[in-house]
């Protein structure tokens, strides 16, 4: 860990081990956290409805406006696509964007009261599929978060999930966001994981031509199930 200036770069729980925990920052004095990867190691039934916000929609675009700022200050702005809500559970709320560089980043932070929030961003064209003929490619996660448990990923292109399962049960996910072609235009997802979460996660995905099939991600923390 390397302080620069006001901000101070914290680790993110990816494939590798990496997880992304709560750190305060004082966003009114410019402070922030940053994690880039680019090296080429990554990270319901029907798509859960969206959570209602339980704070006013203007904190959220404070939130929002905040990270939007933070990323152009430290070199990852997003594009004119602008920020995807990924996640707002509780006090808490997750975004995903990309940059013009090809970068992906995701950040989670405090909606209100205690100003929070953390950043981490890799290289799209160099992340790798968990495994061997796998679709599925973690990317951030999976980890603890700010308020609930959760692993964010991509599809292969033309692949979409219509279900996520864990240990034969139904569990909450979000498609975030198609990707720019130079990402080729995976969708990425958002899955909250069961507190205590070990072993898999099994996905179903639906491909172009209509065939469902079976793929599985691994979702636990530390280490491979």
């Amino acid at each position: 860990m390397r302080p620069d200036g006001n901000m101070q770069v914290t680790a993110l729980r990816a494939k590798a081990g990496l997880y992304l925990a709560a750190a305060s920052v004082l966003l009114s004095a410019g402070c922030g956290t940053h994690q880039e990867r680019t090296t080429d190691d990554p990270g319901s039934a029907a798509s859960a409805p969206a959570t209602r916000p339980s704070t006013p929609l203007s904190d959220l675009a404070r939130l929002e406006s905040a990270l939007a700022n933070q990323a152009g200050a430290s070199g990852s702005a997003p594009t004119g696509s602008g920020l995807s809500l990924a996640r707002h559970v509780g006090n808490s709320a997750s975004y995903l964007w990309e940059t013009s560089e090809g970068k992906v980043c995701f950040a989670q932070g405090a909606v209100s009261g205690a100003a929070m929030h953390e950043t981490a961003c890799l290289d799209a064209a160099k992340t790798t599929v968990e495994e061997p003929g796998s679709r599925l490619d973690t990317f951030f996660g999976p980890g603890d978060g700010f308020s609930e448990p959760y692993v964010v990923f991509a599809a292969a292109p033309e692949s979409k999930v219509t279900s996520v399962k864990y240990e034969a049960k139904d569990t909450s996910w979000t498609l975030v966001r198609k990707l720019d072609a130079r990402a080729s235009g995976r969708n990425v997802y958002y899955v909250t994981l069961p507190d205590g979460h070990k072993g898999w996660i099994d996905v179903t995905l639906e491909q172009s031509d209509g065939a469902k099939v079976a793929d599985r991600l691994p979702v636990t923390m530390g280490k491979t199930p």
